[in-house]
């Protein structure tokens, strides 16, 4: 019988896979937007034990979670048929903001990624933002303070980024709120960075600013500044999303 209690339960969740191929690119490795979508997922599986997964959630409150910003920090990328587990804990709340955090480990307990994902509490239909109390009565409790040396920031970029080229959003870009996923932006990060910054990027944060559909176009721009090489996407109405990689 297991003795798991409900308060063990809401701190950490965690699950063992094997990395299958499809997850995997150049140099038999673990995409970067695969990553993305094995937290996204991994989180997903916590909260659905929770009793407020997507669905429920959603039915419960007439509320979704958003991504806002990530933070992924790499030690290795781990390669098709590796062993991973992954650990997901909430790891509090600023402001509107809800913090998670993902630990990918691979044997002997080596640390492979770390994924700080930041979230807001909206409004299924008009996407407004909700307090925190909002909340209160489902889920795990995440109202204690972050950290400072662990928030995420907005990332400001320097001025001069050059165009890169364009990224048109696609149908199977999509996921069930109909804009791209935010994983997505993880393989158009790959995609822009210079081909030497892909090997030895330790630490790549997004900020994601605004949904885009199907159909839009997002124009990257991009460039190298003290040590990160940043990059913009953005559309007729505004920037998406913008991000930096710690070369």
């Amino acid at each position: 019988m297991s003795t798991e209690t409900e308060e063990d339960l809401a701190a950490e969740y965690s699950r063992s896979l094997i990395i299958p191929s499809y997850d995997v690119g150049p140099g038999d490795t673990l995409k970067l937007g695969s990553a993305m979508r094995l937290a996204q997922e991994t989180g997903e599986q916590h909260l659905d034990r929770l009793g407020v997964g997507f669905e429920d959630l959603r039915k419960k409150t007439g509320l979704v979670f958003f991504m806002v910003s990530a933070r992924i920090r790499i030690f290795r990328f781990p390669t098709h048929r590796e062993a991973v587990r992954i650990f997901t804990r909430p790891r509090g709340q600023n402001k509107a903001e809800y913090y998670r955090d993902f630990r990918f480990f691979g044997a002997g307990d080596k640390p492979l990624l770390s994924v700080m994902q930041v979230t807001v509490l909206a409004d299924a239909q008009t996407h407004r933002v909700k307090r925190v109390r909002d909340l209160q009565g489902f889920g795990p409790d995440a109202t204690g303070p972050v950290k400072p040396d662990e928030l995420c920031r907005r990332i400001r970029l320097p001025e001069g980024l050059a165009p890169l080229g364009e990224r048109r959003v696609f149908r199977s870009d999509l996921d069930a709120n109909s804009h791209m996923n935010n994983a997505v932006y993880g393989d158009i990060v790959i995609d822009f960075l210079p081909t030497e910054a892909r090997s030895t990027a330790r630490e790549i944060e997004i900020n994601f600013v605004s949904e885009v559909s199907e159909g839009d176009v997002l124009h990257i721009c991009g460039g190298k500044s003290g040590g990160k090489f940043y990059l913009s996407g953005s559309t007729g109405a505004g920037v998406s999303f913008t991000a930096s990689s710690l070369l």
